[in-house]
């Protein structure tokens, strides 16, 4: 009798573990792979210099002397750092500085330019895995004082953030070997100043271990060039290349170029009819419908732009498409599967009802460059900043524009804007919307979008490819307007196909399921439901167990 009780004991006390295993199990989706990202994890002075505290994990790094950065006034000095606990500010700055805990780092000075860095080394990274950089960073840049209130710089180049990633060992600024966003400004970010945006970096691991980079940057000896930076993430997304391996040495390009920071896609599968004739694509994570255009252009007989407009069209037009959707590519044949066969004819038979579509904005307008309620503007203004304080908040400008010294930026004067080019804009796999640029506006405003996350992606037409990445993550908070621009350049010889290759590549699930990350959150399902199991097997032994005794 006195074993039984202790095999029923034994029984309960695993029970209890298990349960309290099951929400550890659940919790371990997404984490958080810096070390001491809220800063609450204590703090040092670096290098014996008082003015400079620095949270654990974290290094500074800082321009002193430096003559007219960014084209700007004065040399640069050696900021101060602060890990500022809450309960010294001000009341009215409490909810200001802080997005969570007691502590925020704060990176000022007063009356010189400052350039200076935050890094962290990391560990563990999946090499070939894609991930997400987020730092929400207030630029408090203040150009004067007026009765108390902070007025801010006029011009929006003064002040600048950028991230990074590289791999261990890269010296700071060290272009060859950082991968850099690019610099954000108040020329590309609205409201940049007085403001906390969350700044979003996405990049591929091409080592285990790799250096984060947030660097920030003022050109001006304003009464305060100051930074706010609390609350700091790295996770892991479920976009994994196979094909990456780990580099040789610093630079894996041999000092061409920084190593990718674009999205990489997944092989296309290539297009099997049904039995009916009918083919039918199952919507993927980051499907849209101009990529949907660009890869059954050729089965249905089409060009890409004119997919675009039929493929809603024979899905009743839906507004948003979302993961395990069935849309229908070529529709059932009545005479036995050859529909796919016909595809030509049909073709014709779309590109005849096309313009009188276009006439009627339900049929035309509306299923190509809006097919959903998000509000959109298109501006001509001359310049980016002209155009941003006139835009309703909580939106995202893309500009695409041709790229003739392949800089990445635009010249008002020679690069002009674009026409035929399709940009999407999604969220958590699911596209919102489609628009196709005309060429008549400089700027294309998604507007009135929630608060969160968004991916903003570019797919060129065949002859033009980009100069940059083709795909950025961009965080929308607390009513921030954010563009996004575009540079083209004509494509090299033989890559005007590359899409076709791409759609013939592969044709096995198996093979396509290898480009996507598995382990615990992908089978987190599996993991609850075994724990499940057993949690019913345990208990069904221990009632057994007692009513033998």
């Amino acid at each position: 009798m006195k074993k039984k009780w202790t095999v029923f004991l034994s029984i309960i006390t695993l029970l209890i573990l298990i349960i309290a295993l099951v929400p550890v199990l659940v919790q371990a989706q997404g984490p958080n792979l810096l070390k001491n990202p809220g800063f609450e994890e204590g703090h040092y002075n670096q290098d014996g210099i008082v003015e400079i505290t620095v949270p654990n994990d974290w290094r500074m790094h800082w321009s002193n002397g430096e003559p007219n950065i960014f084209d700007g006034y004065a040399e640069t000095a050696r900021p101060e750092t602060v890990v500022w606990n809450i309960a010294g500010a001000p009341d009215h700055e409490k909810s200001v500085f802080w997005k969570d805990g007691i502590f925020t780092v704060k990176i000022f000075k007063g009356w010189a330019p400052l350039w200076a860095a935050m890094s962290q080394e990391v560990s563990g990274l999946e090499v070939g895995r894609r991930y997400r950089l987020t730092v929400p960073i207030f630029i408090d840049m203040v150009a004067d004082y007026q009765k108390g209130q902070k007025i801010p710089p006029e011009d929006g180049r003064q002040g600048r953030v950028r991230l990074g990633t590289s791999p261990l060992g890269a010296a700071w600024r060290d272009e060859s070997s950082i991968a850099y966003s690019g610099w954000w400004t108040g020329e590309n970010v609205y409201p940049f100043y007085q403001a906390y945006p969350i700044f979003i970096h996405e990049f591929t691991a091409t080592e285990p271990n790799m250096t984060i980079w947030i660097e920030m940057a003022s050109n001006y000896p304003h009464p305060n060039n100051g930074f706010f930076i609390d609350t700091v993430g790295l996770y892991a997304l479920e976009e994994v290349d196979p094909n990456v391996k780990i580099a040789d040495g610093i630079d894996q390009n041999n000092g061409d170029s920084p190593p990718p920071t674009g999205p990489i896609a997944a092989p296309l599968p290539t297009a099997t009819p049904r039995s009916d004739g009918a083919v039918v694509h199952v919507v993927q994570p980051g499907d849209s419908f101009w990529a949907l255009a660009i890869q059954y252009a050729a089965t249905m007989g089409l060009t890409p732009e004119e997919a675009l407009r039929e493929i809603p069209a024979r899905n009743n037009n839906p507004s948003v498409i979302n993961n395990g959707m069935e849309l229908i590519i070529v529709p059932p044949s009545e005479d036995g599967g050859q529909a796919v066969a016909e595809a030509p004819d049909e073709a014709e038979e779309s590109t005849e009802v096309d313009p009188e579509a276009e006439a009627t904005p339900e049929a035309g307008e509306n299923n190509n460059e809006e097919p959903s309620t998000v509000g959109q503007t298109d501006t001509s203004s001359s310049t980016i900043a002209d155009v941003l304080p006139e835009i309703s908040a909580g939106s995202i400008c893309v500009q695409v524009f041709e790229d003739l010294n392949h800089d990445g930026e635009r010249s008002e004067t020679d690069e002009s804007a674009m026409a035929d080019q399709a940009v999407t804009i999604s969220q958590d796999g699911n596209t919102i919307t489609t628009y196709v640029t005309d060429g008549s506006g400089d700027l294309h405003c998604f507007e009135d979008l929630d608060s969160g996350t968004y991916q903003v992606q570019i797919f060129p037409t065949a002859d033009y490819v980009t100069t940059g990445d083709d795909s950025w993550a961009v965080g929308i908070v607390e009513g921030v307007t954010i563009p996004v621009s575009f540079g083209l350049q004509a494509a090299p010889e033989g890559v005007a196909n590359a899409g076709e290759q791409a759609a013939d590549s592969t044709g096995d699930p198996a093979t396509d399921e290898q480009t996507t990350g598995g382990g615990l959150a992908d089978n987190i399902g599996t993991i609850v439901l075994g724990v499940a199991a057993v949690l019913i097997v345990l208990a069904g032994a221990g009632v057994y167990l007692l009513r033998r005794g």
